[in-house]
């Protein structure tokens, strides 16, 4: 696969490194926009997290995240640059490894209240003639590989689920209990239960990684608005 094949608009995904070589937490969302063969630079969005740009330097090593149909592809870059576009903040960045398909492993998490339903499953695929009814809930958080849910119990881990989460209209997934702790709240006792999508179709994580990404955009279009509102009546 050539970078230009990326897709203008396609969303990304960018994992910094340190100075020591070491990955930056956490993963950062992105868009790309363009790329030029004869200069080997590419155009995306500077990334951002909990609505503010986060800073990447001149000369920072990333790799850069993004999937196709059903698989998930990865390439390494170096940042060269920033600019502002018509208001946009743009980073400019020069691929230095060929593209390569990936297995993934980690995604932008992003805190967030959304409703969700689901129910313990013993096998995949689903005898409907014998299952529990469905459990409403919300969601603490999401990313492109999985969910936490606020869940009345604690799972056990690899405890297999079936899920809806609403999201314009409902995704529906086949998931795997990671993690379950109890947390108090208001002094009652619920659990936050990480859960690892096992069987999602790929244009639904899709939908998740491009609603992480515009409600990010939209939180620092916000922030920027206000810190322009307090300049004014300073």
């Amino acid at each position: 696969m050539r970078y230009r094949q990326i897709g203008l608009g396609s969303k990304i995904e960018l994992e910094l490194y340190d100075g020591n070589g070491d990955k930056v937490k956490p993963v950062l969302v992105s868009q790309y926009e363009t790329y030029d063969e004869k200069t080997n630079l590419m155009e995306v969005h500077v990334p951002f997290y909990e609505g503010k740009i986060f800073p990447v330097h001149t000369g920072a090593i990333m790799n850069v995240i993004f999937s196709k149909g059903n698989d998930t592809y990865s390439f390494q870059a170096q940042a060269v640059g920033r600019e502002y576009q018509s208001s946009i903040a743009i980073l400019k960045i020069k691929p230095v490894s060929p593209i390569e398909r990936i297995e993934r492993r980690s995604f932008f998490r992003m805190n967030c209240t959304l409703e969700a339903e689901y129910r313990i499953i013993e096998a995949f695929p689903i005898d409907d003639t014998d299952q529990e009814p469905f459990i409403k809930t919300v969601t603490r958080d999401i990313s492109g590989g999985g969910v936490c849910l606020i869940t009345p119990s604690k799972l056990k881990n690899g405890t297999m689920l079936e899920l809806y989460l609403k999201l314009e209209r409902n995704i529906r997934f086949i998931g795997i209990v990671t993690r379950s702790m109890e947390v108090r709240e208001k002094g009652k006792i619920t659990h936050e239960t990480g859960i690892e999508f096992k069987r999602i179709e790929n244009k639904d994580r899709e939908r998740i990684i491009s609603y992480v990404f515009e409600t990010q955009r939209d939180k620092l279009r916000k922030n920027w608005l206000r810190r322009e509102e307090e300049n004014l009546n300073g």
